[in-house]
């Protein structure tokens, strides 16, 4: 196992995104990797956003640990089979191979040898010996000098053969007539996730987002079979997380970017619809009426409008931060909304009529709602570059634009609608 890491100069001194960087090394490495059969590679950026084991990763659970490993290489043939995927890799241990020394009891005894004493002599061999310590003049420290036995030689039958120890008469018995190799695999580990055995199956995707490649899967993996009577159920792509049970089968649930950003959009969406609920609600006390504070909030749907199109024109993904953008917004384009309304209000109540108040609201309170959107613009332009809070940059942005130039439009018409009717 090898890792190299990369570091990046500074993003404002390079013309290259480091994911263009990352897709032209991946070709160059995957050229390099075709001579390796066999060989897993990964090109890995640091995220951002919280680090996720692949950005599309399956869980595979089951009662059974060979069944499951069956199943896990499936799932991972159907990984790699699937568009625009790469870099595809599962959890399964490499097989090691492990070499155990067995003494033969009878003989140690016959030699009048004790199994300590082999011991020590095959640590010897594996490990090496300090024979002593050199001094040279240059170093400050006193060098051990070491001998030890190549490492490709170190495992080796006939090496046992040309090994000798000594016993209390001093004779010298081959290591061969008193130990003997077997040769095993390694014990491997047992992956678990809430007490549960677990294989993880994981890949990375080149240029498409993790949605499209993980309802493909789903698809194509929902009812696989498993055996003669079992099928793979999956699960996992709700709002709310599912926990697993061996006793329900095999299953396979959703994990990596996409359970991540169901996660926080779900929690993102109850908080905006906690904060609209209580704006609703205080807007209602204030006007004493159950409609002018719905009137007052469409002021929020006219500023999604620009919401969105700003995050594809500047190839943006909405993300959660865009989301708390979102919640932010709601509270400023609300407090434009109130501003016509109560102009309308207090112009009504001068002896104007409500068709002179609607006009004279939209021509008026313009000047100010542009001014105060134009702080807001300009105050969180710095944060558009940022990696992480440049969606809240972009939503704040633009939906306050949007919002300030149709609230002055919209919601007098809407209002002189209700009135009248």
């Amino acid at each position: 196992m090898a890792d190299i890491r990369v570091n990046l100069t500074n993003k404002f001194e390079r013309d290259e995104s480091s994911i263009d960087l990352v897709r032209a090394l991946r070709l160059e490495v995957e050229k390099i990797a075709a001579n390796y059969p066999g060989g897993i590679f990964q090109l890995i950026e640091d995220p951002p956003g919280p680090p996720v084991r692949a950005t599309v990763l399956a869980e595979v659970y089951g009662p059974d640990l060979e069944t499951l490993d069956q199943l896990a290489k499936k799932i991972e043939a159907e990984f790699v089979n699937t568009y625009d995927m790469v870099e595809v890799q599962t959890s399964i241990p490499t097989d090691i191979t492990e070499y155990r020394f067995r003494f033969h009891r009878d003989k140690l005894a016959l030699a009048g040898l004790d199994p300590t004493t082999v011991s020590r002599v095959l640590d010897q061999l594996m490990q090496g010996e300090v024979l002593g310590y050199a001094h040279p003049e240059d170093e400050r420290s006193q060098v051990p000098v070491r001998l030890h036995i190549p490492r490709q030689n170190r495992i080796d039958p006939d090496m046992l053969e040309r090994a000798f120890v000594t016993n209390s008469h001093g004779k010298h018995i081959p290591l061969s007539e008193l130990v003997y190799v077997e040769k095993a695999t390694q014990s491997k580990p047992i992956n678990h996730k809430n007490s549960e055995r677990v294989h993880y199956v994981g890949g990375e995707l080149s240029n498409s987002a993790p949605v499209y490649a993980v309802l493909d899967l789903d698809r194509r993996l929902d009812e696989m079979k498993v055996s003669e009577t079992e099928r793979l159920t999956t699960a996992n792509l709700q709002l709310f997380p599912v926990r697993t049970n061996a006793l329900e089968g095999y299953k396979m649930l959703w994990e990596g970017e996409l359970r991540l950003t169901l996660d926080a959009f779900r929690d993102m969406g109850l908080a905006l619809g906690m904060a609209l609920l209580a704006i609703y609600f205080l807007l209602v006390g204030y006007y004493r009426s159950f409609r002018l504070p719905l009137l007052a909030m469409t002021a929020v749907p006219l500023a999604l409008i620009g919401v969105f199109p700003a995050h594809w024109i500047f190839n943006i993904s909405f993300s959660a931060a865009s989301m708390v953008g979102v919640i932010a917004l709601a509270g400023v384009v609300i407090r434009n909304s109130l501003l016509i309304i109560d102009f309308i209000q207090d112009y009504q109540k001068q002896g104007h009529n409500i068709e002179d108040a609607v006009r004279e609201a939209g021509a008026v309170r313009l000047r100010p709602i542009l001014l105060t959107t134009l702080a807001i613009a300009l105050g969180t332009a710095i944060m558009v570059p940022d990696a992480v809070f440049g969606g809240l940059a972009l939503a704040l942005i633009f939906g306050a634009i949007t919002s300030a130039l149709l609230v002055v439009i919209i919601v007098p018409l809407l209002y002189r609608r209700m009135m009248k009717g």
